[in-house]
């Protein structure tokens, strides 16, 4: 990671980038691809945006919560349940970690919170993890 950007502010940074795409075809494009990173980037880029465009994904959908496992993949939880494509392991656990850096999280069953910036306002995100799977919750997600 870059030595003057925290893992939260690239994190929003890359949410800031991905707003004017659809996530979900982003991540289906991307897989067709086979998950190619852009030349010269550092090796948590990948991982941080395949987390903007999951979260964007859940966000943009108004869904209230989405599960995460490296072996799994992403499901989102809303209206209606649905599988988003499954990036390489090595993303998902990557990704994972810095997110639990982000909220603080230390242990195999923990709770935090990350707070992120979109369009223009702001959501307080619960991150839960039990064991391998990791939960997140959107409360006020109807309300943006």
């Amino acid at each position: 990671m870059s030595d003057f950007e925290s893992p939260h502010a690239r994190l929003q940074g890359q949410i800031d980038c991905q707003l004017e795409v659809k996530p979900k075809d982003a991540l289906t494009s991307w897989e067709k691809n086979g998950w190619n990173e852009e030349p010269g980037t550092d090796s948590d880029e990948a991982p941080l945006k395949y987390l903007a465009l999951v979260l964007l994904e859940a966000i943009e959908g108004r869904s209230v919560r989405l599960s995460i496992d490296k072996d799994r993949g992403v499901t989102i939880l809303g209206d209606s349940s649905y599988t988003l494509p499954k990036a390489p392991e090595m993303f998902i656990a990557r990704g994972l970690e810095i997110l639990r850096e982000i909220a603080g999280m230390q242990g195999p069953n923990a709770q935090g919170r990350i707070s992120l910036g979109v369009r223009t306002d702001s959501l307080d995100l619960i991150v839960q993890k039990e064991g391998g799977m990791h939960i997140i919750n959107i409360p006020g997600v109807s309300s943006i």
